[in-house]
C-alpha cells in the first residue's frame, strides 16, 4: 500500500467510499445512474481525483504542488479528445458532466469537476507501458551500464550515442506495475510474452500519433508511460493518465536543438525539478520499502518555492500543448464555471496611469479584473521589497511599468526571487520617456538584465509604450509565460533551492 504522509492526505470524499489511494490519484466507488430508457447502466464505474500530491523516486513527498491536479485532469481530457478515433479510453465523464454520476450533495462543486473523472474500471494489465523515443533517464543509464553493448529493456542500441540522443524509431521499455517500491525493466519479449503484442502495438502506436501532435507546437516528448487493460465488453482500453507532466518527459524542441553541442539532456517540463531537489536530500539513495527511508522522507520540508515552482511548469507546459492557460481549458472544453483570476499591475508613478489607461480599458471591456498599484522602486523600494513579500500565488502574470530607467520591473523580479517567488511571470514595459535617450534607456533596463528574468516580447524586446503596454495585458489576460526556476551558480540567501548555496 502507498504511504502517503500524514501532512498531505485527507479523510476521502463523504458519502463516498475511497477503494484505492495511490501516489496521486484517489479512487472512489460510484453507483451506476439510470438510463433514459428506465434501465441500470451496467458498467461498473469509479471516480478518480488527481489530487496535488507529488511523487518522485517512489516516495510521496510531504507537500503539494498547486493545481497539479487540475492539470493532470486537463491534460487528459486534451488528450481523450484528440485520442478519440485512435484507441478505446476508459472515459465517461469530465469537467461539469461528473455531476450527473455524483450524490446530490457533491453536484455543482467545481473542485471536483477540476480534479475528478468519472471512468468505467478495467481489469488492468499489470505492466507499465513505457517508450522512448528519445535515450535519456534510467534508459541512458541502462545504456551506459550494459557498454559495450548498450542493451535497454532487451532492445541493443547503437554505440556512441549521447545522453537526450533521439533513437532511430521508439522502442517500448515495458517495466513492472510494482504497488510498493521501485518499477523493474523487463525485457521486451519477455513482456510480448507475458502479456501480448497487443500492448507494445498500442503503446507505439499512440507514442508516434502524441509525438507528432506535440513537435508541431515546439514540443518533444522523450518518453512517457502509458497503462492498458480491458473493459467489461473485454476490449482493449486506454486507462489512468496520458501523456501528462507527471508521466512523460517533455522537452522544448529548441532547447534539444541547443542541447546537441553539449550531449546532454535539456530541461524537462514535468516533474523533474522536484526530482533534482530531491537529490540533493538525497531521496534518490533511499528504499520506499525501508520503514526508516520513509519516515526521513515524511519528516521533510519540501520548499515551498520548489513546489511553486513545479506549478508553474505544470501550467506552461500545458498551455504549450493545448494553446490555451488552464483556466479558459476548464471553461470552455470542460464547462465548469470558474472566475476570472485578476491580472496585477505595477506602475511606477502616477504620471505613467495615461500610457496604462488603454490597456486597463480593454481588461476592462473583456470582463477581465485586474488591480493597479503606484510603487516606484526608487522613492519607495520598501513598499517594493513588501509586495514581493507578500504577493499571492497568481495565476497571471504581472505587468511591471516604468519609464526612463524603468529599474521597476528588474529590481520587482529580484525582490521575487528573493522571497522564493522567482516563478512569478513579470512583464516589463517600458512607457515613452519625453526624449529619445530616455525611451533607449528605459527599453536597455529591461532587455539587458542578465539571463532575462523578466518576459520580453517574442521578437526579444520590450513592450514599449501605450501601445505596447495594451498588449502586455493582452499577453498576460491570454497566455502563458515561464521563468526558469533558480539554478546552479544563483545565489539563494534564507530559502534552499537545488544544488544552491549562499554567496555573500
Amino acid at each position: 500500500m502507498t504511504k502517503i504522509p500524514q501532512r498531505v492526505n485527507d479523510t476521502g470524499i463523504p458519502p463516498l467510499e475511497r477503494i484505492s489511494q495511490g501516489k496521486v490519484r484517489d479512487t472512489y466507488a460510484l453507483k451506476n445512474p439510470t438510463s433514459k430508457t428506465g434501465r441500470r447502466v451496467q458498467k461498473e464505474l469509479l471516480l478518480q481525483i488527481a489530487t496535488d500530491r507529488v511523487s518522485i523516486f517512489d516516495f510521496v513527498l510531504p507537500g503539494t504542488v498547486p493545481q497539479k491536479g487540475e492539470v493532470l485532469t486537463a491534460m487528459n481530457v486534451f488528450w481523450k479528445q484528440k485520442l478519440s478515433q485512435k484507441i478505446r479510453q476508459d472515459f465517461i465523464a469530465t469537467g461539469k458532466a461528473i455531476d450527473r454520476y455524483l450524490p446530490p450533495e457533491l453536484q455543482g462543486n467545481p473542485t471536483f469537476q477540476k480534479y475528478g473523472t468519472v471512468v468505467e474500471k478495467l481489469t488492468m494489465v499489470p505492466v507499465e507501458a513505457v517508450v522512448r523515443g528519445y535515450l535519456t533517464g534510467s534508459g541512458w543509464s541502462a545504456y551506459a551500464k550494459t557498454s559495450p553493448k548498450h542493451i535497454v529493456c532487451g532492445h541493443r542500441l547503437l554505440s556512441g550515442l549521447k545522453d537526450g540522443d533521439i533513437l532511430p524509431e521508439p522502442i517500448f521499455t515495458p517495466t513492472t506495475k510494482a504497488a510498493e517500491g521501485h518499477d523493474e525493466p523487463i525485457d521486451f519479449e519477455i513482456a510480448r510474452k507475458r502479456f501480448g503484442y497487443w500492448v507494445e502495438i498500442n503503446a507505439l502506436h499512440l507514442f508516434k500519433f502524441v509525438s507528432k501532435i506535440a513537435r508541431e507546437r515546439g514540443i518533444i516528448i522523450a518518453d512517457t508511460k502509458l497503462e492498458f487493460g480491458k473493459n467489461s465488453s473485454n476490449e482493449i482500453t486506454l486507462g489512468d493518465e496520458r501523456f501528462t507532466p507527471d508521466s512523460s518527459r517533455f522537452w522544448l524542441l529548441k532547447d534539444w536543438e541547443e542541447s546537441r553541442t553539449k550531449g546532454t539532456s535539456p530541461i524537462s517540463f514535468d516533474k523533474q525539478f522536484v526530482r533534482e531537489w530531491g537529490k540533493t536530500v538525497g531521496i534518490d539513495k533511499l528504499d520506499p520499502m525501508n520503514p526508516k527511508d520513509i519516515e526521513y522522507v515524511h519528516s521533510l520540508i519540501v520548499p515551498t518555492s520548489v513546489l511553486l515552482a513545479t506549478r508553474q511548469i505544470y501550467r506552461y507546459i500545458f498551455y504549450l500543448l493545448t494553446g490555451m492557460r488552464l483556466e479558459t481549458f476548464q471553461r470552455k472544453q470542460m464547462g465548469i464555471q470558474i472566475p476570472e483570476s485578476p491580472v496585477e499591475i505595477i506602475l511606477g508613478s502616477e504620471s505613467d496611469i495615461p500610457q496604462a489607461a488603454n490597456g486597463m480599458e480593454w481588461l476592462y471591456k473583456k470582463g477581465i479584473p485586474f488591480r493597479h498599484h503606484i510603487i516606484s522602486c526608487h522613492r519607495n523600494p520598501e513598499v517594493l521589497r513588501k509586495y514581493a513579500e507578500s504577493a499571492f500565488t497568481c495565476n497571471r502574470p504581472i505587468i511591471a511599468a516604468a519609464g526612463k530607467a524603468a529599474a521597476l520591473p528588474g529590481m520587482l523580479q529580484s525582490w521575487l526571487r528573493y522571497y522564493g517567488k522567482g516563478h512569478l511571470p513579470v512583464l516589463g514595459v517600458a512607457l515613452n520617456g519625453n526624449n529619445f535617450n530616455a525611451n533607449v534607456a528605459a527599453s536597455l533596463s529591461i532587455e539587458e538584465l542578465p539571463g532575462r528574468p523578466v518576459i520580453l516580447k517574442e521578437d526579444g524586446t520590450a513592450y514599449f509604450g501605450a501601445r505596447g503596454f495594451t498588449e502586455a495585458c493582452r499577453d498576460a489576460a491570454t497566455k502563458e509565460f515561464f521563468t526558469p526556476p533558480l539554478l546552479g551558480k544563483e545565489a539563494r540567501l534564507n530559502i534552499p533551492y537545488p544544488g544552491v548555496s549562499a554567496k555573500i
